[in-house]
């Protein structure tokens, strides 16, 4: 099955030659993409320095925004260490591109993934060698981890995940990939059940840890600078006022939180609300459907520019800020939930000690949401009115949570840790 696999992509490659040929000619990211020239984007070149020479080059890949916001506590998590490296940081989408080229200023390169064919993959190996590979959650990608055994590169699986379908189908390549799996150090996964899903498809059991998601690992408030008055006073929000975010919102729950909110008596008054869109290209739509409802809103961009928020919405058009703004928060509702979607992180805001609200559609975030709901620490609704029904009761004070409590042991650190060892770091 491997060989067909191969022999499909590569003729495929060839088929799609001349478009690839002009999109390479304006766009980097092509250029990237295949690999063309790697020597001119990666550390392909021999250090002089004696320094520079002692440190091992990890290259870390995050396909795109969430897997970059793991990344980001794992490399805050290996610098505790102390330990000499340098890192290069791939991503697989665009999202994912500019978020790392923000949040990874002293990386060594920050690069598009290649292609998973031969021909950009034997540019790219011929000219860059990393010391070992960090794959965040899980990118299976067979002609990649080809290269990786025939190079004798190693690689970490960190925070791994493998979805009921992702296994599935993988189980077609079981026995190539138990083959291919022999170059991975470890496999760090989230929960017992990803461990036997890993299993499965041929990972080696003796490698796998099961270590947590690191996305559960709560901030240190008081370094990130994320407290309650911070937050509120960046947004020009009243301590008394009650701050609902409804976050990664998808078609169609925009306009089930504005009729929500149009049923809270309270609301505009005491109410404060933030719409955060899940792709930022949905920003007009979005505005379209709260100038349907009458709302005022302004854009989070625009705050600086005025001294007061709105009455009544501030909509998010920027990537990567916010989970800190979790932190001034009184509720929230994350979306993908109510939308046939299966849901986003919705622990995100549990962390900064905020009660979430999330629909029924769970099947990417089903232990999360079993977690949240035996702690109290959010509630699943139903539908729509239900989300009228919650933030009313919430609003009044008829509704309580209990606020989440982070134990000491952090999944980044221990997966660093790992990282350490395994690596020689």
């Amino acid at each position: 099955m491997l060989i067909v696999y191969k022999i499909i992509l590569n003729v495929g490659y060839l088929l799609c030659w001349p478009y690839f040929a002009i999109k390479t000619g304006t766009s980097e990211e092509w250029r990237q993409r295949r690999a063309i020239t790697p020597e001119k984007y990666l550390p392909t070149d021999t250090y002089q320095d004696e320094e520079i020479t002692k440190k091992i080059l990890l290259w870390l890949h995050a396909s795109s925004v969430g897997e970059i916001k793991v990344l980001e506590r794992l490399i805050m998590a290996l610098k505790k260490t102390d330990n000499k490296f340098e890192y290069c940081v791939s991503t697989y989408t665009r999202t994912g591109q500019e978020l790392a080229r923000t949040v990874f200023s002293d990386a060594r390169a920050v690069f598009y993934f290649p292609l998973d064919c031969y021909f950009p993959l034997r540019r790219l190996f011929n000219k860059f060698k990393p010391d070992g590979i960090v794959i965040v959650e899980t990118e299976i990608w067979p002609y990649f981890l080809s290269f990786c055994r025939i190079k004798d590169i190693p690689i970490i699986l960190a925070n791994g995940r493998l979805s009921e379908k992702s296994q599935r189908r993988y189980r077609i390549f079981k026995i190539a990939l138990k083959g291919l799996f022999s170059i991975y150090r470890k496999f760090v996964v989230q929960t017992d059940t990803d461990a036997k899903r890993m299993e499965a498809i041929g990972a080696n059991p003796d490698k796998i840890i099961i270590g947590g998601n690191i996305k559960h690992d709560s901030n240190n408030i008081d370094e990130q600078g994320n407290s309650r008055k911070t937050v509120r006073g960046k947004l020009d929000i009243d301590n008394d006022a009650t701050f609902f975010i409804a976050a990664s919102t998808r078609t169609g729950e925009e306009e089930q939180i504005c009729k929500a909110l149009k049923q809270i008596k309270r609301f505009p008054r005491n109410v404060k609300t933030l719409i955060a869109p899940r792709h930022l290209e949905r920003i007009s739509e979005v505005k379209d459907i709260l100038n349907s409802f009458d709302y005022s809103f302004i854009l989070y961009s625009e705050l600086n520019e005025r001294k007061q928020a709105p009455d009544e919405i501030i909509l998010m058009d920027r990537m990567g800020v916010l989970a800190d703004l979790f932190y001034g928060a009184n509720i929230a509702f994350v979306g993908g939930t109510l939308a046939d979607i299966g849901g986003h992180n919705i622990m995100e805001p549990v962390l900064a000690g905020t009660p979430v609200l999330f629909g029924p559609s769970l099947n990417n975030v089903r232990d999360a949401s079993e977690q949240i709901l035996a702690n109290n620490w959010g509630a699943m609704i139903r539908n729509g009115e239900n989300l009228t029904e919650m933030l009313e009761q919430f609003v009044n004070g008829n509704l309580k949570f209990e606020k989440y409590a982070a134990n000491n042991k952090s999944v980044a650190d221990m997966t660093a840790e790992i990282i350490v060892r395994e690596f020689g770091l």
